[in-house]
């Protein structure tokens, strides 16, 4: 990027930045913008980040440098000039070069889709200050003892109507009556237009800020709308708010109604009351975008569950890979949005087969509707009846929606039909990252026969492998997977920084390794992939997670207070694992008073001991030095081992260990200790004040969890908070039989303490206390090491405890 400081890049106007999503069911946290036309968009940190630093008064040069400091990374040039360009460009994020007047082409011209499941034809009909205002009032509603009394009172009601009220007699009643027709309708609007009120009072109650109340059609229904697109800046608690209000305010009306019949018997408001929680109840239906579609999507932190269909399919292909918008879902979630997809999909399939069936029977009962509706309102004209003639003007109106609807989705179908055939047909164009815009909003329905649609959304993209990915959210709604080009690099010389693996490299699933699986692949010599089983991803997963890498000396201590519990195993083999999968140095350290046997586990190299290394600290400089002290075993784990006699390891104070310590910091990166169970000795208490990180081991048995917990509290209770906070909770030894300790029970103890619990299952292998290779132990008791490994790595980054806790330990001597 040449002459730097003549390059001025900026927010587009209007853009506000609105920080990390709440509740993101994303491995890496997103971060929120939201455009001056109201768009949302998701962004990835490092692109968030770039957007923070163009504000207008720094040069690129300089918003790069500040990137790189935040990020913790260098930013190139090259780098910087491409995540402008071909991320934040066509995502219409940016103003463009020297454009200080404020440039509206840039939004009007940013990303937008023509999903199939839209609302068109939308208008207003509560403008949004009238929308703000009634909220306002109404927010109220949303205090605890209120709703539990209302829900409450609507139970009651329920109960009562149904021992007491006939649904069918007052149907049967009201039906035969055009003036009670027309004022059910109008009662019904009513109804749903409360509903959306609750949609935005609910988005007011968290903070937000609810726009129009509108009208428009989806797909072939009548639906009313909210928007609510603010509800994005809310935390979670406050985006199921708003999802719950519409559903609420239904319970409210239905309650009233029932409570009016009670006390009038009016038919009519039985019927409004009936009709009512039959509106509620298919609002929660997370099939399509209603409520509960909304619900689904907070509670997993996926806001584009629709945007998820593609990816999950395309990763059934033999030979593709797990797509990247599906990979960065956390395990989790994942499970949950496949369930989704799993009905979701056939639910949909059959709905719009059977549409597509009925077409003829929907414009045949379309004429025939207005043909009936024609003639109701002249014999209701003639009659001087104005309520039928109402009624007939809406039945009409009602009956052409369907036939309207269907033509639209009919041209929706045929120019993505295409659009699609263009592009693959086009050979000019080169990929560009893909994503999703819209302009649908939160809604609700309403109409006889017409299922209900709820609160709408935003469907963010389908993205490229290419990274940094950014997912454009607009407050609106689409089926997902929608693509739009992300700017054409045509106009622009190549460049030998185009030749990278990202962009010239087909990607290539992963091959399986084991299974049926394997077999295909090797059968068929490579050409059919069925890709790695979960299995496989899972290990994968743990694998990138162990290999972290360290930003300074990591020292984890393993302790326990009770012996036999397997704290030397424990610490040998994340030694092993560790060792076996990283390419830095990693040493264990026998520093258990009592003369630990920690040497004796792997094939001795040498008669060192800790004590001859400590002799020697002050003529150590180089690693070759240091390593004439340690043995070194297949995995390359080096083990320094402990004296055989107890009176001299025992007569190494807090002082020593902490020589030891640092001398080995200059040369490993990372360090495991393995301790004795005298936490008060003087050399633990050294040991404890140089540690990072702790592992604390324990059996399966209540008196071992006793004493483990008993160590968190007094390391609590002595200034060593820090470490517990980040401990690990290691459960050694667990059998596949149910024994009589609750070990789920444990195991919630323990998570709700430290960063996280890990269960090691029992093997025939460790119990003999002798040599054992890492590839010896069952696949299970491996890939549990192998999380302990990637738990312990994923605090990493971590500040380091040392310092308070060498304080600690100071005081206490």
């Amino acid at each position: 990027m040449s002459n730097a400081d003549d390059v001025l890049h900026r927010r587009a106007d209007g853009l506000e930045l609105i920080g990390e999503f709440d509740g993101s069911g994303y491995r890496d946290p997103r971060f929120l913008v939201i455009r001056a036309d109201g768009q949302a968009v998701h962004l990835t940190r490092l692109l968030y980040l770039v957007l923070e630093a163009l504000d207008g008064e720094r040069t690129d040069e300089q918003a790069a440098a500040l990137v790189g400091e935040r990020f913790d990374r260098e930013l190139p040039p090259e780098a910087f000039d491409y995540l402008l360009t071909e991320k934040l460009a066509p995502l219409g994020l940016l103003a463009g070069q020297r454009s200080p007047a404020p440039d509206s082409a840039v939004v009007g011209a940013s990303p937008k889709a023509d999903p199939v499941l839209a609302l068109r034809l939308h208008a207003t009909l509560i403008p949004v200050r009238w929308v703000r205002r009634l909220a306002r009032l109404l927010s109220p509603l949303f205090v605890a003892p209120v709703i539990a009394a209302a829900l409450l009172a609507l139970l009651v009601v329920d109960g009562v109507l149904l021992a007491t009220a006939d649904i069918g007699a007052a149907l049967g009643q009201v039906i035969l009556t055009p003036t009670d027709v027309l004022l059910v309708v109008v009662a019904m609007v009513a109804v749903s237009l409360f509903h959306e009120l609750g949609h935005a009072a609910g988005c007011h109650r968290g903070g937000g800020r609810p726009g129009r109340i509108g009208i428009g059609l989806y797909v072939i229904f009548p639906a009313f709308y909210t928007d609510v697109t603010d509800s994005y800046r809310l935390t979670r608690g406050g985006r199921l708010r708003t999802d719950l209000g519409g559903v609420y305010f239904s319970a409210l009306t239905a309650l009233a109604a029932g409570v009016g019949h009670l006390t009038t018997g009016s038919p009519l408001l039985l019927l409004v009351a009936f009709l009512a929680q039959i509106e509620l109840a298919q609002q929660l239906l997370p099939l399509v975008r209603m409520d509960g579609y909304f619900i689904l999507t907070d509670l997993t932190g996926v806001p584009d569950l629709f945007g998820r269909i593609r990816p999950l399919l395309s990763g059934l292909i033999p030979g593709r890979g797990t797509h990247p918008d599906v990979a960065h879902l956390l395990p989790r979630t994942r499970t949950i949005v496949v369930g989704w997809v799993a009905v979701v999909v056939p639910v949909l399939t059959v709905g719009f087969g059977f549409l597509l069936l009925q077409t003829p029977t929907i414009i045949s009962s379309t004429v025939a509707a207005w043909q009936q509706a024609w003639h109701t309102g002249l014999d209701g004209w003639s009659d001087g009846s104005v309520a039928t003639v109402l009624v007939a003007l809406i039945t009409g109106l009602l009956a052409a929606l369907p036939a309207v609807g269907l033509a639209m989705l009919t041209v929706v179908l045929l120019r993505k039909g295409v659009a699609f055939a263009a592009s693959r047909l086009s050979v000019l164009r080169p990929a560009a990252p893909l994503v999703t815009a819209s302009a649908g909003l939160r809604w609700t329905s309403w109409g006889t026969g017409a299922p209900a649609a709820g609160t709408g959304d935003i469907a963010p993209s389908t993205t490229s492998p290419s990274a940094p990915s950014a997912h454009a959210m607009p407050p609106g709604t689409t089926d997902g997977g929608e693509s739009v080009d992300g700017g054409d690099d045509s106009e622009r010389p190549p460049g030998a920084d185009q030749f990278t693996e990202l962009t010239m490299l087909r990607p290539r699933a992963k091959p399986p390794t084991r299974g049926w699986r394997r077999a295909v692949h090797r059968v068929s010599g490579g050409r059919i992939n069925p890709g790695p089983t979960k299995a496989e991803l899972a290990q994968s997963a743990l694998l990138a997670r162990a290999r972290r890498p360290v930003p300074r000396t990591r020292r984890i201590v393993v302790l326990s207070r009770k012996g036999g519990v397997g704290k030397t195993t424990t610490t040998l083999m994340l030694g092993h694992t560790f060792a076996s999968i990283r390419g830095d140095r990693v040493v264990a350290l026998d520093a258990n008073p009592d003369a630990g046997n920690l040497g004796q586990r792997v094939p001795r190299e040498t008669n060192a001991t800790v004590t001859s290394l400590l002799a020697a600290a002050d003529s150590i400089e180089r690693y070759t030095d240091i390593r004439v002290f340690t043995s070194q075993a297949e995995t390359r784990l080096e083990v320094i081992a402990s004296d055989d006699d107890p009176r001299i390891t025992s007569a190494l104070g807090m002082s020593d260990y902490r020589r030891v310590i640092d001398t080995l910091d200059r040369h490993y990166t990372l360090m495991i200790i393995d301790t004795g169970t005298g936490i008060l000795d003087d050399a633990i208490q050294g040991i404890l004040g140089e540690a990072d990180q702790l592992i604390v081991v324990m059996p399966p048995a209540l008196d071992g969890a006793r004493v483990a917990a008993g160590t968190l509290d007094w390391l609590d209770q002595h200034r060593y908070g820090r470490l517990v906070d980040g401990a690990i909770a290691v459960v050694n030894g667990v059998r596949d039989s149910d024994g009589l300790v609750d070990l789920a029970k444990v195991d919630a103890h323990f998570a709700a303490r430290c960063s996280a619990v890990v269960r090691i299952p029992w093997d025939r292998t460790l119990e003999a206390g002798a040599q054992v290779q890492l590839d010896a132990l069952a696949r299970r008791t491996r890939s549990a090491y192998l999380e302990l490994a990637a738990a312990v790595a994923d605090r990493f980054a971590d500040p380091p405890a040392r310092v308070a806790g060498r304080v600690a330990g100071q005081d206490l001597t």
